[in-house]
């Protein structure tokens, strides 16, 4: 799996998940401590998150960091 095609399924996952539970990239970024550009950024396939990051919007979220990063492959 390509970085491009790991960092889509991330993308989509964080969406389905704050749809989901109601978040705006604003209140997630105020309950991560992560910036709502940095939010903007993960949504946009343009920055991949830290570990740190990733476990901050899976307790953010209320959710495991499988349901967010799904790692089916390694990566390239």
């Amino acid at each position: 799996m390509s970085e491009m095609e790991w960092m889509s399924i991330f993308r989509d996952n964080l969406i389905d998940i704050m749809d989901e539970k109601g978040y705006t990239q604003e209140r997630l970024a105020r309950k991560t401590g992560l910036t709502q550009a940095t939010i903007s950024k993960y949504i946009n396939k343009k920055q991949m998150p830290s570990i740190k990051a990733i476990v901050n919007l899976a307790y953010a979220l209320d959710c495991t960091t499988d349901e967010l990063i799904e790692f089916g492959d390694i990566i390239e």
